[in-house]
């Protein structure tokens, strides 16, 4: 059977639910397809997000940016762990040779594990890049404090140049290291439910606004939640901690998301504002769906100026200090938003059916 090997970065969610989107709208061209995902995002993302069957190993290729939340970097960390995957890269790709060897791998699709394209290259079969940025480029700006990313950097841009494609999606940051480039338009999940029906079958409060606390897989601690204002929801899905959770505020889970048959991306539609720290996945979500968005700085992550162009560009958007967010200090920010106007028009968000073309190309 005719397999296709998926690689996706662990780090945040963003990249696992681009990759579920675009592989399911690969599956409406090719049902025939083995889906080999090997990736270290968790198997229930998936489980969720796609509509047939695949399979799930634990493999990982990169790093990423170690964090203690959503907003705390540890560089030195991230270094430390950055040299252990570079120290045992050949044995890691020499795996992967072995383990995808008696499978009829035609094609690889990488988001954006450099080393998943020295395993396309070593299989003899086209390795497709689709992303927004590099990990070579994040990097770069942490050589300027530890010169020893600057290696990594290196050993990166040799591996992503041994992708046949990149895909670039909206968002893009220089990425001078592949050759090929097709510009594609946003990879984004987008709501297939009614904000009235969401509700409902969440128990949310009807005649409020719901304002959803959106801070990835990482999660985030408040020192304090402010009171819900009269006529205001706090959704806090699960990721999020806070000791106390008072009068105007509902947990929702993703277990509960699940049974109720829903995605994360309804919870967004049905929200009148987002509350997060910038990444793709949440930005792109926030535009496809029409919501209103107050976002958050990231910690020193050199994508984040970019994000925030695109916010400011074509998202109903307000700015918050991280210090005002967790000591709760955000009211006056979220009634801003809600009375914010939408810059433009909104953006295409057929990505996914556009990269999906092009894979079913070399397919």
């Amino acid at each position: 059977m005719t397999a296709v090997a998926v690689y996706a970065s662990g780090h945040g969610f963003g990249h696992a639910t681009r990759v579920i989107e675009t592989v399911e709208a690969l599956r409406r061209r090719r049902p025939d397809i083995d889906l080999l995902l090997r990736t270290t995002a968790p198997r229930e993302l998936f489980e969720h997000g796609l509509s047939d069957d695949f399979e799930h190993t634990a493999v990982r290729l990169d790093v990423g940016v170690v964090q203690s939340d959503s907003l705390t970097l540890d560089l030195a960390e991230t270094l430390r762990c950055c040299r252990s995957i570079s120290a045992a890269r050949p044995r890691l790709v020499e795996q992967e040779i072995e383990r995808l060897g008696s499978r009829d791998v035609r094609l690889v699709l990488g988001d954006i594990p450099a080393f998943s394209f020295e395993v396309a290259a070593r299989l003899g079969v086209p390795g497709v890049a689709a992303a927004n940025f590099s990990w070579d480029w994040i990097y770069e700006e942490y050589a300027e404090e530890l010169p020893g990313f600057d290696a990594i950097c290196a050993e990166l841009r040799r591996a992503y140049a041994k992708a046949e494609l990149l895909c670039r999606l909206p968002m893009a940051c220089p990425m001078p290291a592949f050759g090929e480039v097709v510009d594609v338009p946003l990879v984004a999940r987008t709501s297939r439910a009614q904000p009235t029906e969401v509700r409902r079958r969440l128990d949310l409060p009807s005649g409020t606004r719901l304002v959803l606390l959106s801070f990835g897989g990482m999660g985030l601690s408040f020192e304090s939640l402010p009171p819900a204002p009269p006529g205001v929801c706090f959704v806090l899905p699960h990721g999020s901690r806070s000791t106390e959770v008072g009068p105007g505020y509902v947990a929702v889970a993703n277990s509960e998301l699940r049974s109720r048959g829903l995605r994360y991306e309804d919870l967004v539609a049905a929200a009148d504002a987002v509350m997060t720290k910038p990444g793709y996945g949440i930005v792109a979500e926030c535009a496809a769906n029409r919501t209103p968005i107050v976002y958050t700085s990231r910690g020193r992550f050199r994508e984040y100026p970019v994000l925030v162009d695109y916010i400011e560009r074509n998202l109903a958007a307000v700015y918050l200090d991280n210090r005002e967010l967790r000591a709760g200090r955000w009211l006056e920010a979220i009634d801003a938003v809600l009375q914010a106007p939408w810059p433009g028009p909104m953006p295409r968000t057929d990505g996914a059916e556009v990269v999906a073309d092009v894979l079913a190309g070399y397919l």
